[in-house]
């Protein structure tokens, strides 16, 4: 490895994405064998290639014909498997197609390496749980390959003489006894045309969150009432004026995607939908009233209950944090007009000992304050700042740690999260279980924390 160098290419991702008008992503089929994976995906990438989408398909079994013609099915053959499909899939993701990946992929690790290959490239990955009972794959069995499993015939046979690890945490799981070969291909089909508008979507929500702004500064500089909310919550004509300015411009640009915003009326209906926005028009209102412009603007959409771009805006110092899957995370003066800039960029930290810790102006509580005791010989130093504005710190590498033990709303936490994640932070709920979105229940009530790396959890 010592004689081996770096090559860089004089075309970049973002180059190539323009040039060929589709944004590379690695769209990742698991499943067991007959659960439908390949049926879907070919499905898939035929609907998408008629949209004039650039995408590709990685079969397991015809990868196997060639490229791993040389490997069986012992546990450490499986994973070198996986490895080299990843990478392949990485390189045709990184030049701009959508390559989607239809492979058994049985272990948990197998496929977290997977994903770590695809970021290790700067492209989206997308986990697809493709879940099928093994009493329906056996019932299907196409291939007759059960039989000789149950047989004996075929040793090592995932699901019968071989374990699989069902993903935790997909992005997106189809179960195909609740849906045709058509509806699931549709689904992934869907979810990629979302994904290659992120772009687009995610300037205009910058656009849109600083005219909402330009509402709130002209209240803000005024004398303004203030009233109080049945949750006791305060509420301004800065709230109102914001959230009308945002809600009519989402229902008009984007009428088939959801929208939950805190000041309008909730039907549920939002529930139907895959694909929602999460809006916040005034987080901080108490810091609003207080006039010390720790308040922000906050925009998000979710897919499937995961954040797919989410953008913070602080009128007062006319400042914008943004970010989209498979773009990264950008902070810069709401003023200027290039997005996406690499020299936008914002990351994480990389401390591991010494921590910036963020506090609430308003929010604070026994639970929280023993954390805080318990970690004091970890923690450098502690400021305060309201609303999105501690993730967004976090963010762009200026605080490290942020716990939030009492109730939180979807609007409070959906654009920051977006933006702390592709920053390469984590945000997780107190129990390290997914933060989700677009849920009947829109009450964060398990509380939750945001780390520039995972491993620095404050027990």
């Amino acid at each position: 490895m010592n004689n081996i160098f770096q090559q860089n290419n004089l075309v970049s991702k973002q180059e190539r994405e323009l040039r060929f008008g589709t944004k590379g992503a690695v769209v990742w089929l698991t499943g067991l064998s007959g659960s439908g994976k390949s049926t879907i995906a070919v499905k898939a990438e035929k609907m998408l290639t008629d949209k004039g989408c650039r995408c590709y398909l990685l079969d397991g079994d015809n990868i196997r014909m060639g490229l791993n013609a040389d490997l069986g099915f012992s546990d450490a053959d499986r994973t070198e498997n996986i490895r080299r499909i990843s990478h392949v899939a990485a390189l045709l993701a990184h030049s701009g197609c959508v390559c989607f990946v239809s492979a058994i992929s049985p272990f948990a690790t197998d496929r977290e390496q997977a994903k770590k290959a695809a970021e290790k490239m700067d492209v989206a990955f997308f986990e697809v749980f493709i879940h099928t009972p093994v009493e329906e794959c056996i019932r299907r069995d196409t291939k007759g390959l059960y039989k000789k499993a149950i047989d004996g015939e075929i040793t090592n046979f995932t699901g019968i003489s071989s374990p699989y690890e069902a993903p935790s945490e997909p992005f997106l799981q189809i179960d195909t006894l609740s849906c045709t070969p058509d509806e699931a291909a549709q689904q992934l089909c869907d979810l990629v045309c979302l994904y290659q508008q992120l772009p687009q979507i995610t300037k205009q929500l910058c656009d849109v969150s600083i005219a909402a702004g330009v509402e709130i500064m002209d209240v803000y500089n005024s004398d303004f009432a203030v009233q109080t909310k049945d949750d006791r919550s305060p509420l301004t004509q800065a709230d109102l004026r914001a959230n009308k300015v945002i809600v009519d411009f989402l229902q008009k640009e984007y009428p088939h995607i959801a929208i939950l915003s805190e000041e309008t009326k909730d039907t549920g209906a939002r529930l139907q939908n895959p694909f929602c926005f999460i809006v916040d028009p005034l987080d901080g209102t108490k810091e609003f009233v207080r006039r010390n412009g720790e308040f922000t603007v906050n925009i998000g959409l979710c897919a499937y209950g995961k954040p797919l771009a989410g953008v913070v805006y602080a009128p007062v110092t006319d400042t914008l944090w943004y970010a989209a899957k498979g773009c990264g995370a950008y902070s810069h003066s709401g003023n200027e007009t290039a997005f996406f800039a690499q020299n936008d960029r914002i990351f994480v930290s990389d401390k591991t000992d010494g921590f910036t810790v963020m506090a609430s102006r308003s929010h604070a509580d026994e639970r929280l304050t023993a954390i805080l005791d318990n970690n004091k010989d970890r923690i450098k130093e502690t400021i305060s700042a309201g609303s999105s504005l501690k993730g967004c710190l976090i963010a762009e590498g200026k605080a490290d740690i942020y716990y939030r033990t009492g109730l939180t709303s979807e609007w409070d936490t959906c654009a920051m999260h977006c933006v702390v994640e592709q920053a390469g932070g984590v945000l997780r709920q107190l129990d390290h279980t997914p933060l989700t979105y677009n849920r009947t229940n829109t009450l964060n009530d398990k509380g939750f924390y945001i780390l520039n790396r995972p491993e620095n959890t404050l027990e």
